[in-house]
């Protein structure tokens, strides 16, 4: 039972990226906020949560979240490419 969990590590969390997580903490978007740090981490989300779980929460959050911006994202899935044009987030 004496097993050292602690593993040190050469991963950072961008400025961005830890904006991306605390804006889903704020609106109690707390399964987001952990795909987020998941991805941040260099770890895939679907091993951890149900495929279906997952696309739910790419749609509301990523899709749904940034209406207002003009650029085009890809989120890779395991097999394939889904192209994502999300809007940009008016910050006023």
């Amino acid at each position: 039972m004496n097993e050292n969990f602690y593993q040190p590590s050469n991963i950072t969390i961008s400025y961005e990226e830890w904006q991306d997580i605390l804006k889903a903490i704020i609106a109690r978007k707390y399964s987001w906020a952990c795909v987020l740090i998941l991805h941040s981490l260099g770890y895939n989300p679907l091993k951890y949560i149900s495929y279906r779980t997952y696309i739910r929460l790419i749609k509301n959050n990523f899709i749904l979240g940034n209406i207002n911006n003009h650029k085009t994202a890809q989120i890779n899935l395991n097999d394939f490419n889904i192209e994502i044009k999300e809007n940009q987030i008016d910050n006023n």
